[in-house]
């Protein structure tokens, strides 16, 4: 075939694409008196087309803005998450049960990295552990757990096979979009056009690689994710998680004694708070972080170092979060803090014995 009929058959196909994407965008961008949430299958079908290359840049752009301009209800999420999940490329998860950990994909620019210095802990008292997430995510494009991962000798972010060796071998792994669903990493420079944060920036949390893992996931604004992102989970079925505001939208519940976290078991969903007190960990202030960056390697290591202070107590919360997760045992509802006092002294017990810097060393390069 020539180069001219070459051409000819890739316009063809553009303008089928076009035509095909067409009902769906009217569907939705409807008149501002008659807009209304789309039809949960008609919104994944929708997806499917804009993850598949089927919609225009245009269109996808389109049907993206319209719906940050509407909002998303938690039907909406949950297909747009599912057609996510007709894309993946799974890791091997091995028989123990395993938690993802996600938060804002688009990094942090205010405070350094400590969600990962928590995995590595918790992953050394015996949890299973699977960091997902993307980097230059925009419209943050900040600093992410693999780059302070990186900082400390990791060889990160691994391939969905590499992932599952690691889990099974460490109980610890970190992968990106790039490996586990490279067509939702495709669509990063027509994020970064559109300049605005999309149903995109929230679906990509609720979508693991391990088929039935549980999931806790870090997000932004309390309203209205604290509702549309538990009700999305349930409704995709899984069947532990743990949703909570986050530093900077990150992986890290903060310290603080004032932020929500949700629990997810089953179609139950439960909102609490956890007093650091209770827990013998003092409060820390968001604005007592220190800024990332040049930081992340030194105060990363200086942790799992067993280095004192606030920044200390944080990562053991955040250990103890992802060792209770991880657990067989389902969530309950006694009080949160009593249940956490157990995986608590697990974490500080993998701090202080030196088994979470013995993993960290153990770990590629």
């Amino acid at each position: 075939m020539g180069a001219g009929a070459a051409r000819e058959t890739d316009e063809t196909r553009s303008a089928e694409g076009w035509r095909e994407f067409a009902p769906y965008l009217k569907a939705l961008a409807r008149g501002p008196d008659s807009l209304a949430d789309l039809d949960p299958e008609l919104c994944r079908e929708a997806m499917e087309l804009v993850l598949a290359g089927v919609a225009s840049p245009a269109q996808a752009a389109s049907f993206l803005m319209v719906g940050r301009a509407k909002g998303n209800s938690a039907s909406e999420l949950a297909a747009t998450s599912r057609a996510m999940r007709s894309f993946l490329r799974r890791v091997p998860a091995p028989p123990e049960p395993v938690l993802t950990v996600t938060g804002g994909f688009d990094g942090k620019l205010r405070t350094l990295n400590l969600g990962a210095a928590s995995s590595l802990v918790a992953a050394a008292a015996g949890a299973r552990i699977i960091i997902v997430g993307s980097e230059d995510v925009p419209p943050k494009e900040g600093y992410t757990n693999f780059g302070t991962l990186r900082k400390l000798g990791v060889r990160v972010p691994q391939t969905v096979e590499e992932a599952g060796e690691s889990l099974a071998r460490s109980g610890f792994a970190a992968t990106s979009l790039a490996h586990y669903l490279p067509e939702l990493h495709g669509l990063l420079q027509l994020r970064r056009e559109m300049a605005r944060r999309t149903a995109l920036n929230v679906s990509e949390k609720l979508v693991s690689p391990v088929t039935g893992s549980a999931m806790m996931v870090g997000m932004t604004h309390r309203q209205p994710f604290l509702e549309t992102m538990p009700r999305a989970l349930v409704q995709l079925g899984v069947e532990r998680a743990l949703v909570f505001q986050a530093i900077e939208g990150s992986d890290e519940a903060p310290l603080d004694g004032t932020s929500a976290l949700v629990v997810i078991e089953g179609e139950k969903i439960r909102e609490t708070v956890v007093s650091p007190q209770r827990l013998g960990l003092g409060k820390v202030p968001r604005s007592e972080l220190p800024p990332p960056a040049e930081t992340d390697e030194h105060s990363a290591r200086a942790l799992l170092e067993g280095e004192p202070g606030p920044l200390r107590d944080l990562v053991l919360y955040n250990a103890a979060l992802r060792i209770w997760m991880s657990g067989g045992d389902t969530p309950g509802s006694p009080p949160l803090e009593d249940m956490l006092i157990e995986p608590l002294e697990r974490a500080r017990t993998s701090l202080d014995g030196g088994e979470a810097l013995a993993l960290l060393h153990s770990l590629p390069g």
